[in-house]
Protein backbone atom coordinates (compact mmCIF):
# COMPACT_ATOMS: atom_id res chain seq x y z
CA UNK A 1 0.00 0.00 0.00
CA UNK A 2 1.09 3.87 -0.44
CA UNK A 3 1.96 5.39 1.97
CA UNK A 4 -1.04 7.83 2.35
CA UNK A 5 -3.58 4.86 1.89
CA UNK A 6 -1.66 3.76 5.52
CA UNK A 7 -2.73 6.88 7.56
CA UNK A 8 -4.89 5.55 10.03
CA UNK A 9 -5.42 7.95 12.07
CA UNK A 10 -6.88 10.42 9.45
CA UNK A 11 -8.61 8.02 7.63
CA UNK A 12 -10.63 7.44 11.57
CA UNK A 13 -11.30 11.07 11.52
CA UNK A 14 -12.70 11.09 8.31
CA UNK A 15 -14.94 8.27 9.19
CA UNK A 16 -16.15 10.11 11.54
CA UNK A 17 -17.80 12.21 9.00
CA UNK A 18 -19.16 9.11 7.41
CA UNK A 19 -16.73 9.11 4.24
CA UNK A 20 -13.96 7.13 2.75
CA UNK A 21 -11.56 9.79 1.89
CA UNK A 22 -10.67 13.31 1.57
CA UNK A 23 -12.33 13.82 -1.68
CA UNK A 24 -15.39 12.63 -0.93
CA UNK A 25 -15.77 14.98 2.24
CA UNK A 26 -14.05 17.59 0.04
CA UNK A 27 -16.24 17.75 -2.60
CA UNK A 28 -19.10 20.27 -1.52
CA UNK A 29 -16.40 22.50 0.61
CA UNK A 30 -14.18 23.95 -2.41
CA UNK A 31 -16.65 26.87 -2.93
CA UNK A 32 -15.20 30.28 -2.03
CA UNK A 33 -18.17 31.87 -0.53
CA UNK A 34 -18.41 29.48 1.89
CA UNK A 35 -15.16 30.90 3.87
CA UNK A 36 -17.65 33.64 4.74
CA UNK A 37 -19.08 33.88 8.41
CA UNK A 38 -22.77 34.35 8.68
CA UNK A 39 -24.68 36.64 10.88
CA UNK A 40 -23.96 34.84 14.25
CA UNK A 41 -20.51 34.53 13.25
CA UNK A 42 -20.31 30.79 12.45
CA UNK A 43 -18.61 29.83 9.17
CA UNK A 44 -20.73 28.93 6.29
CA UNK A 45 -18.18 25.47 6.19
CA UNK A 46 -19.90 24.42 9.35
CA UNK A 47 -23.71 24.89 7.72
CA UNK A 48 -22.14 22.96 4.80
CA UNK A 49 -20.90 19.95 7.36
CA UNK A 50 -23.76 20.02 8.97
CA UNK A 51 -26.19 18.77 6.26
CA UNK A 52 -23.83 15.96 5.62
CA UNK A 53 -23.76 14.93 8.61
CA UNK A 54 -27.48 14.35 8.94
CA UNK A 55 -27.20 12.16 5.78
CA UNK A 56 -24.09 10.34 6.49
CA UNK A 57 -22.78 10.44 10.15
CA UNK A 58 -24.50 10.33 13.90
CA UNK A 59 -20.81 9.88 15.00
CA UNK A 60 -20.40 13.83 15.40
CA UNK A 61 -23.39 15.73 16.73
CA UNK A 62 -24.82 19.48 15.83
CA UNK A 63 -23.83 20.25 19.43
CA UNK A 64 -20.53 19.51 18.75
CA UNK A 65 -19.52 20.16 15.62
CA UNK A 66 -20.64 24.15 16.60
CA UNK A 67 -18.93 23.77 19.24
CA UNK A 68 -15.82 23.11 17.31
CA UNK A 69 -16.72 26.25 14.97
CA UNK A 70 -17.05 28.65 17.43
CA UNK A 71 -13.86 27.89 18.46
CA UNK A 72 -11.77 27.72 15.29
CA UNK A 73 -13.50 31.52 14.93
CA UNK A 74 -13.15 32.66 18.05
CA UNK A 75 -9.50 31.51 17.99
CA UNK A 76 -8.70 32.94 14.25
CA UNK A 77 -10.00 36.69 15.92
CA UNK A 78 -7.13 36.32 18.41
CA UNK A 79 -4.63 36.56 15.91
CA UNK A 80 -6.06 39.59 14.49
CA UNK A 81 -5.05 39.00 11.00
CA UNK A 82 -7.49 38.90 8.36
CA UNK A 83 -8.07 35.46 7.65
CA UNK A 84 -10.00 33.77 5.30
CA UNK A 85 -9.55 29.55 5.87
CA UNK A 86 -9.67 28.23 2.43
CA UNK A 87 -11.59 24.46 2.96
CA UNK A 88 -8.51 22.77 3.66
CA UNK A 89 -7.30 24.66 6.22
CA UNK A 90 -10.37 25.00 7.82
CA UNK A 91 -11.00 20.44 7.79
CA UNK A 92 -7.17 20.71 9.21
CA UNK A 93 -8.97 22.98 12.13
CA UNK A 94 -11.68 20.64 12.70
CA UNK A 95 -9.56 17.88 12.72
CA UNK A 96 -7.40 18.86 15.38
CA UNK A 97 -10.53 20.35 17.49
CA UNK A 98 -11.77 17.04 17.03
CA UNK A 99 -8.70 14.99 18.30
CA UNK A 100 -8.01 17.52 21.46
CA UNK A 101 -11.62 17.69 22.44
CA UNK A 102 -11.33 13.59 22.74
CA UNK A 103 -7.40 13.60 23.76
CA UNK A 104 -8.17 15.52 26.92
CA UNK A 105 -11.73 14.19 27.89
CA UNK A 106 -11.65 10.69 27.92
CA UNK A 107 -7.84 9.72 26.79
CA UNK A 108 -8.31 6.44 27.43
CA UNK A 109 -11.68 6.18 25.79
CA UNK A 110 -10.31 7.57 22.75
CA UNK A 111 -7.12 5.18 22.53
CA UNK A 112 -10.26 2.09 22.65
CA UNK A 113 -12.20 3.90 20.08
CA UNK A 114 -8.44 4.28 18.16
CA UNK A 115 -7.60 0.24 17.96
CA UNK A 116 -11.14 -0.71 17.36
CA UNK A 117 -10.65 1.17 14.46
CA UNK A 118 -7.18 0.22 13.41
CA UNK A 119 -8.27 -3.25 14.12
CA UNK A 120 -10.44 -3.36 11.26
CA UNK A 121 -8.23 -0.89 9.21
CA UNK A 122 -5.33 -3.92 9.33
CA UNK A 123 -7.81 -6.37 7.70
CA UNK A 124 -7.31 -3.92 4.30
CA UNK A 125 -3.83 -4.63 4.21
CA UNK A 126 -2.35 -7.91 2.90
CA UNK A 127 0.74 -7.72 3.50
CA UNK A 128 1.56 -8.53 7.35
CA UNK A 129 4.87 -6.93 7.36
CA UNK A 130 2.60 -3.79 6.25
CA UNK A 131 0.00 -4.06 9.43
CA UNK A 132 0.35 -1.48 11.69
CA UNK A 133 0.87 -1.72 15.44
CA UNK A 134 -1.35 -1.19 18.13
CA UNK A 135 -1.51 2.16 19.43
CA UNK A 136 -0.44 2.79 22.82
CA UNK A 137 -0.98 5.25 25.07
CA UNK A 138 1.94 7.16 25.14
CA UNK A 139 2.14 7.34 21.56
CA UNK A 140 -1.63 9.55 21.37
CA UNK A 141 0.40 12.96 22.08
CA UNK A 142 1.71 13.80 18.87
CA UNK A 143 0.27 15.12 15.90
CA UNK A 144 1.42 15.47 12.37
CA UNK A 145 0.07 17.91 9.81
CA UNK A 146 1.14 16.44 5.94
CA UNK A 147 0.26 20.10 4.09
CA UNK A 148 1.97 20.63 1.37
CA UNK A 149 4.12 23.83 0.99
CA UNK A 150 2.27 26.87 0.53
CA UNK A 151 -0.88 25.78 1.75
CA UNK A 152 -0.35 27.81 5.38
CA UNK A 153 1.20 25.72 7.93
CA UNK A 154 2.45 28.75 9.44
CA UNK A 155 -1.12 30.35 10.18
CA UNK A 156 -2.02 26.84 11.18
CA UNK A 157 0.50 26.33 13.88
CA UNK A 158 -0.52 29.46 14.96
CA UNK A 159 -4.23 28.06 15.63
CA UNK A 160 -2.90 24.39 16.92
CA UNK A 161 -1.15 26.62 19.85
CA UNK A 162 -4.55 27.93 21.02
CA UNK A 163 -6.30 25.00 20.27
CA UNK A 164 -4.83 23.06 22.02
CA UNK A 165 -4.43 25.97 25.08
CA UNK A 166 -8.00 25.88 25.09
CA UNK A 167 -8.55 22.78 25.60
CA UNK A 168 -5.57 21.74 27.77
CA UNK A 169 -6.63 23.95 30.25
CA UNK A 170 -4.86 22.87 33.49
CA UNK A 171 -5.47 19.31 32.35
CA UNK A 172 -1.89 18.81 31.69
CA UNK A 173 1.78 20.22 32.99
CA UNK A 174 3.42 22.06 30.72
CA UNK A 175 6.88 23.15 31.25
CA UNK A 176 7.95 25.20 28.10
CA UNK A 177 6.38 25.78 24.82
CA UNK A 178 8.57 25.56 22.07
CA UNK A 179 8.90 25.35 18.16
CA UNK A 180 12.09 23.64 16.43
CA UNK A 181 12.78 24.43 13.29
CA UNK A 182 15.41 23.70 10.70
CA UNK A 183 17.75 27.30 10.83
CA UNK A 184 18.15 30.80 11.72
CA UNK A 185 16.14 32.21 8.65
CA UNK A 186 13.25 30.16 9.45
CA UNK A 187 13.38 30.84 13.15
CA UNK A 188 13.51 34.69 12.03
CA UNK A 189 10.65 34.09 9.51
CA UNK A 190 8.46 32.15 12.61
CA UNK A 191 9.08 34.91 15.02
CA UNK A 192 7.76 38.11 12.70
CA UNK A 193 4.69 35.77 11.74
CA UNK A 194 4.02 35.24 15.78
CA UNK A 195 4.41 38.98 16.60
CA UNK A 196 2.04 39.42 13.76
CA UNK A 197 -0.60 36.88 15.41
CA UNK A 198 0.03 38.49 18.69
CA UNK A 199 1.34 35.62 20.00
CA UNK A 200 4.66 36.47 22.33
CA UNK A 201 7.76 34.42 20.90
CA UNK A 202 11.09 34.90 21.27
CA UNK A 203 14.56 33.19 19.40
CA UNK A 204 17.03 31.33 21.43
CA UNK A 205 20.20 32.62 22.85
CA UNK A 206 22.99 30.95 25.13
CA UNK A 207 23.41 34.84 26.63
CA UNK A 208 19.46 34.79 27.48
CA UNK A 209 17.93 33.50 30.80
CA UNK A 210 14.58 33.85 28.74
CA UNK A 211 14.78 30.56 27.70
CA UNK A 212 13.66 29.16 31.30
CA UNK A 213 12.10 32.27 33.08
CA UNK A 214 9.53 33.42 30.34
CA UNK A 215 6.89 32.06 29.41
CA UNK A 216 6.70 33.22 26.02
CA UNK A 217 7.34 30.48 22.85
CA UNK A 218 10.97 29.80 22.35
CA UNK A 219 12.21 29.36 18.94
CA UNK A 220 15.27 27.53 18.42
CA UNK A 221 17.19 25.81 15.79
CA UNK A 222 17.54 21.73 15.84
CA UNK A 223 21.08 21.87 15.56
CA UNK A 224 21.03 24.26 18.94
CA UNK A 225 19.52 21.10 20.49
CA UNK A 226 22.54 19.18 21.93
CA UNK A 227 23.11 16.17 24.95
CA UNK A 228 25.09 18.76 26.57
CA UNK A 229 25.57 22.25 27.01
CA UNK A 230 28.12 23.51 24.02
CA UNK A 231 28.94 27.19 23.02
CA UNK A 232 26.26 27.09 20.84
CA UNK A 233 24.24 24.46 22.22
CA UNK A 234 21.92 24.00 25.22
CA UNK A 235 21.36 20.59 26.75
CA UNK A 236 17.98 18.58 25.43
CA UNK A 237 17.16 17.73 29.48
CA UNK A 238 17.61 21.17 30.33
CA UNK A 239 13.78 21.76 28.91
CA UNK A 240 12.47 18.49 30.78
CA UNK A 241 10.45 16.67 28.83
CA UNK A 242 6.93 17.80 29.42
CA UNK A 243 7.03 20.67 27.13
CA UNK A 244 4.69 21.68 24.45
CA UNK A 245 6.39 20.97 20.91
CA UNK A 246 6.02 22.31 17.57
CA UNK A 247 8.45 20.83 14.72
CA UNK A 248 8.71 22.81 11.55
CA UNK A 249 9.85 20.56 8.45
CA UNK A 250 9.10 17.37 10.82
CA UNK A 251 10.71 15.33 8.26
CA UNK A 252 13.96 16.44 9.34
CA UNK A 253 15.55 13.40 11.03
CA UNK A 254 13.41 11.17 9.91
CA UNK A 255 16.39 9.01 8.89
CA UNK A 256 17.92 8.50 12.38
CA UNK A 257 20.33 10.99 13.25
CA UNK A 258 19.75 12.47 16.72
CA UNK A 259 17.94 15.14 16.00
CA UNK A 260 15.20 13.09 16.13
CA UNK A 261 15.87 11.75 19.77
CA UNK A 262 16.34 15.19 20.93
CA UNK A 263 13.43 16.56 19.99
CA UNK A 264 11.39 13.53 20.68
CA UNK A 265 12.81 14.00 24.59
CA UNK A 266 11.24 17.44 24.37
CA UNK A 267 7.81 16.11 24.44
CA UNK A 268 7.60 12.76 26.03
CA UNK A 269 5.37 13.98 28.89
CA UNK A 270 3.69 16.87 26.76
CA UNK A 271 2.58 17.22 23.55
CA UNK A 272 3.76 17.56 20.03
CA UNK A 273 2.72 19.24 16.45
CA UNK A 274 5.05 18.14 13.20
CA UNK A 275 4.49 19.71 10.15
CA UNK A 276 5.92 18.76 6.88
CA UNK A 277 5.07 18.84 3.00
CA UNK A 278 7.74 15.88 2.56
CA UNK A 279 6.74 13.22 5.62
CA UNK A 280 6.54 9.94 2.77
CA UNK A 281 9.56 11.29 0.70
CA UNK A 282 11.60 11.50 4.08
CA UNK A 283 10.38 8.16 5.35
CA UNK A 284 10.80 6.32 2.25
CA UNK A 285 14.50 7.18 2.18
CA UNK A 286 15.02 5.93 5.26
CA UNK A 287 15.81 1.55 5.22
CA UNK A 288 15.13 -1.40 6.89
CA UNK A 289 13.97 -1.44 10.60
CA UNK A 290 14.10 2.84 10.86
CA UNK A 291 12.13 2.66 8.38
CA UNK A 292 9.00 0.24 9.66
CA UNK A 293 9.65 2.41 12.78
CA UNK A 294 8.63 5.83 11.05
CA UNK A 295 5.91 4.28 9.15
CA UNK A 296 4.11 2.95 12.10
CA UNK A 297 4.48 6.23 14.14
CA UNK A 298 3.70 8.78 11.41
CA UNK A 299 0.60 6.77 9.97
CA UNK A 300 -0.68 6.50 13.35
CA UNK A 301 0.13 10.03 13.94
CA UNK A 302 -0.62 11.99 10.82
CA UNK A 303 -3.94 13.61 11.19
CA UNK A 304 -4.78 15.43 8.32
CA UNK A 305 -3.25 14.73 4.54
CA UNK A 306 -3.00 17.75 1.85
CA UNK A 307 -0.02 16.45 0.32
CA UNK A 308 0.97 18.25 -2.94
CA UNK A 309 -1.25 15.95 -4.95
CA UNK A 310 -4.59 17.72 -3.59
CA UNK A 311 -2.64 20.56 -3.39
CA UNK A 312 -2.04 20.80 -7.37
CA UNK A 313 -5.44 19.25 -8.35
CA UNK A 314 -6.96 22.43 -6.74
CA UNK A 315 -4.98 24.45 -8.28
CA UNK A 316 -2.28 26.11 -6.46
CA UNK A 317 0.35 24.21 -7.66
CA UNK A 318 3.15 24.86 -10.76
CA UNK A 319 1.81 23.48 -14.70
CA UNK A 320 5.66 22.22 -15.59
CA UNK A 321 6.57 21.00 -19.08
CA UNK A 322 9.55 18.28 -19.25
CA UNK A 323 11.76 18.41 -22.53
CA UNK A 324 14.35 15.96 -22.76
CA UNK A 325 17.25 16.37 -25.20
CA UNK A 326 18.64 13.29 -26.97
CA UNK A 327 21.81 14.83 -27.77
CA UNK A 328 23.56 17.20 -26.38
CA UNK A 329 25.81 19.92 -28.52
CA UNK A 330 26.82 23.84 -28.23
CA UNK A 331 24.24 24.29 -30.49
CA UNK A 332 21.21 22.59 -29.59
CA UNK A 333 22.11 23.95 -25.86
CA UNK A 334 22.45 27.20 -26.79
CA UNK A 335 19.50 27.22 -28.89
CA UNK A 336 17.08 25.00 -25.69
CA UNK A 337 18.77 28.13 -22.87
CA UNK A 338 17.18 30.44 -25.83
CA UNK A 339 14.24 29.21 -25.75
CA UNK A 340 14.22 29.06 -22.09
CA UNK A 341 15.08 32.90 -21.66
CA UNK A 342 12.01 33.68 -24.35
CA UNK A 343 9.72 31.67 -22.20
CA UNK A 344 10.86 33.88 -19.04
CA UNK A 345 10.50 37.16 -21.20
CA UNK A 346 7.27 36.03 -22.12
CA UNK A 347 5.87 35.74 -18.69
CA UNK A 348 7.37 38.79 -17.87
CA UNK A 349 5.74 40.95 -20.86
CA UNK A 350 1.70 39.18 -19.87
CA UNK A 351 2.83 39.82 -16.54
CA UNK A 352 3.33 43.66 -17.07
CA UNK A 353 -0.06 43.90 -19.77
CA UNK A 354 -1.83 42.54 -17.06
CA UNK A 355 -1.21 43.73 -13.97
CA UNK A 356 -4.66 45.48 -12.77
CA UNK A 357 -6.43 42.18 -13.68
CA UNK A 358 -3.38 39.69 -11.66
CA UNK A 359 -3.78 42.24 -8.72
CA UNK A 360 -6.61 40.35 -7.14
CA UNK A 361 -5.00 37.22 -7.13
CA UNK A 362 -2.01 38.76 -5.53
CA UNK A 363 0.37 37.36 -8.07
CA UNK A 364 3.96 38.40 -7.99
CA UNK A 365 6.15 39.21 -10.73
CA UNK A 366 7.67 36.01 -12.47
CA UNK A 367 11.26 34.82 -11.49
CA UNK A 368 13.46 32.50 -13.31
CA UNK A 369 15.99 30.13 -11.76
CA UNK A 370 18.36 27.60 -12.98
CA UNK A 371 19.07 24.51 -11.01
CA UNK A 372 21.96 23.36 -11.42
CA UNK A 373 23.51 19.91 -9.66
CA UNK A 374 26.28 21.59 -8.13
CA UNK A 375 28.17 24.91 -7.87
CA UNK A 376 31.86 23.50 -7.94
CA UNK A 377 31.81 20.36 -10.08
CA UNK A 378 33.67 21.11 -13.05
CA UNK A 379 33.59 19.33 -16.72
CA UNK A 380 34.12 19.64 -19.51
CA UNK A 381 31.99 21.98 -21.91
CA UNK A 382 33.38 22.52 -25.44
CA UNK A 383 37.07 22.40 -24.42
CA UNK A 384 36.43 24.93 -21.11
CA UNK A 385 35.94 23.97 -17.61
CA UNK A 386 32.66 24.69 -16.55
CA UNK A 387 30.20 24.02 -13.42
CA UNK A 388 26.60 24.19 -14.12
CA UNK A 389 26.36 27.74 -12.88
CA UNK A 390 29.58 28.76 -14.75
CA UNK A 391 27.97 27.38 -17.86
CA UNK A 392 24.82 29.51 -17.21
CA UNK A 393 26.10 32.49 -16.58
CA UNK A 394 28.31 31.60 -20.22
CA UNK A 395 25.13 31.49 -21.85
CA UNK A 396 23.61 34.81 -20.60
CA UNK A 397 27.13 36.25 -21.94
CA UNK A 398 26.85 34.81 -25.41
CA UNK A 399 23.84 35.67 -26.02
CA UNK A 400 24.05 39.29 -24.46
CA UNK A 401 27.35 39.92 -26.75
CA UNK A 402 26.72 37.23 -29.50
CA UNK A 403 23.61 39.65 -30.99
CA UNK A 404 23.20 38.19 -34.53
CA UNK A 405 23.47 34.63 -33.47
CA UNK A 406 20.83 35.36 -30.58
CA UNK A 407 18.78 36.76 -32.97
CA UNK A 408 19.12 33.95 -35.81
CA UNK A 409 18.10 31.47 -32.45
CA UNK A 410 15.28 33.45 -32.00
CA UNK A 411 14.08 33.35 -35.29
CA UNK A 412 14.26 29.69 -35.50
CA UNK A 413 12.53 29.46 -31.82
CA UNK A 414 9.52 31.60 -33.40
CA UNK A 415 9.24 29.82 -36.91
CA UNK A 416 9.14 26.53 -34.93
CA UNK A 417 12.19 25.93 -37.00
CA UNK A 418 14.15 25.09 -34.22
CA UNK A 419 15.76 21.95 -35.47
CA UNK A 420 14.33 20.15 -32.15
CA UNK A 421 11.82 17.91 -32.52
CA UNK A 422 9.52 15.33 -30.32
CA UNK A 423 9.27 11.67 -31.73
CA UNK A 424 6.56 12.80 -33.63
CA UNK A 425 8.89 14.97 -35.50
CA UNK A 426 6.84 18.36 -34.11
CA UNK A 427 9.04 21.32 -32.94
CA UNK A 428 8.98 21.01 -29.07
CA UNK A 429 8.00 25.20 -28.97
CA UNK A 430 5.44 25.28 -31.38
CA UNK A 431 2.49 26.94 -29.25
CA UNK A 432 4.64 27.77 -27.03
CA UNK A 433 5.08 31.65 -27.51
CA UNK A 434 1.28 32.49 -28.92
CA UNK A 435 1.40 35.78 -26.74
CA UNK A 436 5.06 37.08 -28.12
CA UNK A 437 3.41 36.11 -31.19
CA UNK A 438 0.61 38.59 -31.09
CA UNK A 439 2.93 41.43 -30.45
CA UNK A 440 3.78 41.13 -34.02
CA UNK A 441 7.55 42.01 -32.72
CA UNK A 442 10.21 40.67 -35.30
CA UNK A 443 13.23 38.72 -33.93
CA UNK A 444 15.68 42.09 -33.80
CA UNK A 445 12.76 43.95 -31.69
CA UNK A 446 12.06 40.81 -29.50
CA UNK A 447 15.77 40.59 -28.52
CA UNK A 448 16.27 44.72 -28.04
CA UNK A 449 13.08 44.21 -25.50
CA UNK A 450 14.31 41.19 -23.87
CA UNK A 451 17.23 43.28 -23.02
CA UNK A 452 15.65 45.89 -21.82
CA UNK A 453 12.88 43.50 -19.88
CA UNK A 454 15.03 41.05 -18.51
CA UNK A 455 18.47 42.70 -18.03
CA UNK A 456 17.47 46.23 -17.68
CA UNK A 457 20.15 46.99 -20.27
CA UNK A 458 20.56 47.62 -24.18
CA UNK A 459 23.94 46.51 -24.38
CA UNK A 460 27.37 45.55 -22.12
CA UNK A 461 29.74 42.96 -20.10
CA UNK A 462 28.64 40.53 -17.93
CA UNK A 463 30.64 41.68 -14.39
CA UNK A 464 30.70 38.47 -11.87
CA UNK A 465 31.13 39.64 -8.14
CA UNK A 466 31.91 36.97 -5.42
CA UNK A 467 30.23 37.86 -2.26
CA UNK A 468 32.01 36.19 0.55
CA UNK A 469 30.52 35.89 4.16
CA UNK A 470 27.19 36.16 2.75
CA UNK A 471 24.64 34.41 5.53
CA UNK A 472 23.34 31.04 5.00
CA UNK A 473 26.08 30.39 2.53
CA UNK A 474 30.09 30.30 2.92
CA UNK A 475 30.69 32.39 -0.68
CA UNK A 476 28.13 33.72 -3.17
CA UNK A 477 28.52 35.16 -6.58
CA UNK A 478 26.04 37.50 -8.25
CA UNK A 479 26.28 39.27 -11.83
CA UNK A 480 25.29 42.23 -13.11
CA UNK A 481 25.38 44.20 -16.53
CA UNK A 482 27.24 47.16 -17.41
Amino acid sequence: MKFNERLVLNSYLLSLFGVDNFEELAKDLKASRLEELDENDNSLFYHELKDKLISTSKQISNDKLLEYDENIVRHTKTMGRDIKWKYFQYLSLLFVEIYLDKYFDDKKQLLLDLNTYLKEFNTDIDNKKEKLTEYDEHELNKLALYNATGSGKTLLLHMNLLQFNHYSNGKIKINKTVLITPNEGLSNQHLEEFQASNIEAETFSKESKGLFESNAIEIIEITKLGEEDGDKTVAVDSFEDNNLVFIDEGHRGAKGEIWKTNRDKLSANGFAFEYSATFAQAINSATGKKKTDLENEYTKAIIFDYSYKYFYNDGYGKDYSILNLSEDSEGIKQTYLTASLLSFYQQMKIYESSKDMLKPYLIEKPLMVFVGASVNAVRKSSGKDVSDVVDVLLFIDEFIKSKTESIANIEKIMSFDSGLQTARGVDIFENKFSFLESTKLNASQLFDDMLNIIFNTSSGMLHIENLKGVEGERDSSSYRRE
